[in-house]
């Protein structure tokens, strides 16, 4: 556990102790999921106590987005991105985080570095420091929508990869188990980012925290945020269908094209292997076989056969 004390007027310092600063101070207590006897170490700073139901919510690493409230408190699960997670499977975990008029709870998986350039930038002084738990939270929730915003550019830079390999007829594409991989992680993504929407919609509704106008809308953006991350989901997965359908179109029209070469190479050989058949029987007596000059007529008729039929499939366009 990692606690930082934030007072008006003072810059952000690590709190060994909570009976230090002035009565309007706050904290920021950031725990480690591994952390499960978190709370009774987190007491003196939250000054109220959780329900055991909270607690267990907060250690569960399958959490889906949620929110609860108390009269003193309130709980919000999220999901943040995976750290290590390839752009090609979108991969989130859950966030908790408890809300009390002198602290900030975040309880994130063991060893992610979700708020670590946070903490850092806060105890160089190099953000300005926050003034009140509402704004702390605020800033908080702007870390896990940062990753997920982020997640997009890869996303996209992977999808067009594909689509040059997919559409390239000189590459045989046999990357459809990714691809279709991709799909089912953003179609998960596309669930959990709307159920986040709806989280975050209720706790504002809800909380008893004082926002005023500018924090307001700094929530509203928070809201933009995740719908972008939700409509680059629904799009990347609609891109993906239309891929997958042009290159089955590209690949029927080049069937196409090869069976109708070969249609029209067999249409050209009938006659001549007509002809060929005929004159190669072994009959006695049949025209042009026993005259010097019968091969040379039968050239010039397969010539002018082969000559009749290309003019006429390109009359016809098939050519």
């Amino acid at each position: 556990m990692r606690i930082l004390q934030f007072e008006p007027g003072c810059p952000p310092e690590l709190a060994a102790t909570e009976t230090t600063g002035g009565n309007d101070r706050f904290f920021w207590l950031d725990v480690e999921r591994s952390e499960s006897d978190w709370q009774e170490k987190a007491l003196p700073w939250l000054r109220v106590r959780l329900h055991d139901r909270h607690v267990q919510d907060t250690l569960n690493d399958t959490h889906p987005p949620y929110y609860d409230g108390m009269d003193d408190y309130d709980l919000l699960v999220v999901r943040a991105l995976h750290p290590d997670c390839p752009p090609r499977a979108p991969e989130t975990r859950p966030v908790a985080f408890i809300l009390t008029g002198t602290a900030v709870v975040s309880v994130r998986p063991p060893g992610d570095p979700l708020f670590a350039k946070l903490h850092q930038r806060f105890l160089a002084s190099k953000r300005k420091s926050p003034t009140s738990p509402a704004m702390l939270f605020y800033l908080l929730l702007d870390q896990v929508t940062n990753a997920l915003l982020a997640h997009r550019e890869s996303t996209s830079e992977l999808l067009t990869q594909w689509q040059e390999r997919l559409l390239d007829p000189d590459h045989k594409f046999d990357d459809w188990q990714p691809l279709m991989g991709l799909r089912g992680g953003l179609r998960r993504l596309e669930a959990i980012i709307e159920a986040q929407m709806d989280a975050v919609d209720e706790w504002r509704e809800q909380t008893s925290s004082p926002l005023d106008a500018s924090l307001a809308v700094r929530y509203n953006d928070l809201q933009e945020h995740l719908r972008r991350v939700y409509h680059h989901a629904v799009v990347v997965q609609q891109d993906i269908d239309a891929l997958v359908q042009i290159y089955f179109s590209a690949s029927a029209q080049r069937t196409n094209e090869i069976l109708r070469f070969l249609t029209i190479l067999s249409a050209v050989f009938l006659p001549l292997n007509l002809l060929a058949g005929l004159f190669g029987m072994n009959f006695t007596h049949l025209p042009l076989l026993a005259a010097w000059y019968g091969p040379w007529i039968l050239i010039g008729v397969m010539l002018l056969l082969v000559s009749g039929l290309l003019l006429w499939f390109r009359r016809l366009r098939w050519l």
